[in-house]
């Protein structure tokens, strides 16, 4: 389905990022997986950068098309979710999230564009809180509901040029120790959800495969929400 195709991963070392970069290359495309401080293990090409300095896009993607060529398929995962509180989050913590979740995507998606040989596709990970943000999120909230309305301008800007842009936004998605973690939100997704699960980081991996793909071709500006249904019945 996507074979020839190379694509970059961003927060590939994260269990989403991780998923995604795994069914891409199941799917035939060559993967670049950015990492910040864990190299993931199963990529074709492992570049660190840290999203939060500026200019890393052009070092970023120099890497990736020195080792595999010009990208085609970017996918912006990587997510600061400052897990410092509403009231307790201090101003350099929340200027990194923003860097991370808003201004990298940004940066990284217009030299993507500048690079990108004929046509190309940008995927961004948004979240269902871009909407319907829990109690004591509204910061990580925020930066994600600026990326869906970057998402619907790069859709809008770069279309004209070949290059497709949506996003998927995942429920609460499970990952090891988080009913420890977090027991209280997890037992009230649980019951909100409709299909009564947690997601699973493949569950967003095989939207971002869909919407990837020529399958998706005429898919532009769209969030596709992944979350068993929990934003239809009304949030939890």
């Amino acid at each position: 389905m996507l074979t020839g195709q190379v694509a970059l991963v961003t927060g590939a070392s994260g269990p989403i990022g991780a998923a995604i970069a795994d069914v891409l290359a199941g799917a035939g495309a060559r993967v670049a997986a950015q990492y910040g401080t864990h190299p993931p293990q199963n990529a074709h090409f492992c570049v660190q950068a840290d999203l939060a300095e500026p200019g890393f896009e052009q070092g970023l993607l120099a890497s990736v098309q020195a080792e595999m060529g010009p990208v085609s398929l970017l996918v912006n995962c990587a997510a600061d979710q400052a897990m410092q509180g509403f009231y307790d989050i201090d101003d350099d913590a929340l200027a990194r999230m923003l860097r991370v979740n808003v201004s990298a995507p940004l940066a990284l998606s217009r030299a993507f564009v500048a690079q990108v040989p004929q046509a190309g596709v940008i995927t961004n990970i948004s979240s269902i809180e871009a909407q319907i943000p829990a109690p004591g999120h509204g910061h990580y909230a925020a930066s994600k509901a600026a990326l869906e309305n970057l998402t619907r301008s790069f859709a809008a800007t770069f279309g004209p040029r070949g290059v497709r842009c949506n996003a998927v936004a995942p429920g609460l998605i499970d990952r090891d120790g988080l009913d420890q973690d977090w027991h209280e939100g997890v037992a009230r997704w649980q019951s909100a959800c409709p299909l009564t699960r947690l997601g699973l980081p493949e569950d967003v991996a095989q939207a971002v495969l869909f919407l990837s793909s020529p399958r998706a071709a005429w898919i532009n500006g769209s969030v596709l929400i992944v979350d068993g249904g929990t934003t239809a019945a009304g949030g939890w």
